[in-house]
């Protein structure tokens, strides 16, 4: 199968996509294509990343999506649990960035960010992130059932040398 042209979104916000336009980008969701390639360094896995991290470049796969909340703005907020093979994460994504994006789904995030959400680290898109589909179903991923390697289980706390980083609770 042949994945089709990046086709980018509207700058504005994804508010902005008309239903008819979500039809197009159903197989395929790129906000737009980055100047520079991406080196395998600048590639974070989901366990190295932490609360307060920006600038985030990752794949993973969506393994579900859990549930949906509305903010008092009325944009639509899906939050899902993602993995690749070194731990597992939840993630929440707005609108039709979430509402496209489905259980086995891969997916290629830049410019992503993670901070806390009811007291467990997630992981954004943001304003500035990029979410591009890139294939589904053939993805190595963690599946322990004993949820160690959930890095949302993982209770956070400052750093107490550097206030503005996280550190985990022992």
């Amino acid at each position: 199968a042949t994945m089709a042209k990046h086709m980018p979104l509207p700058a504005n916000s994804v508010q902005a996509v008309s239903p008819a336009d979500k039809l197009l980008f159903s197989r395929y969701i790129h906000a737009s294509t980055w100047k520079e390639p991406i080196t395998d360094k600048q590639w974070k896995k989901l366990k190295t990343i932490v609360p307060g991290d920006k600038i985030i470049n990752t794949l993973f796969i969506v393994l579900e999506k859990v549930t949906t909340t509305t903010t008092k703005e009325g944009n639509t907020v899906y939050h899902m649990l993602i993995a690749d093979n070194t731990a597992k994460m939840n993630a929440s994504l707005f609108d039709c960035y979430g509402e496209l994006l489905q259980a086995g789904d891969i997916v290629r995030l830049t410019g992503g960010y993670c901070s806390l959400y009811k007291n467990a680290s997630t992981l954004y898109a943001g304003k500035h992130g990029k979410i591009e589909r890139i294939g589904e179903f053939n993805f190595p991923f963690t599946d322990k059932a004993d949820q160690t390697d959930n890095m949302s289980k993982v209770q956070w706390a400052q750093d107490p040398a550097q206030p503005d980083k996280w550190i985990p609770k022992h």
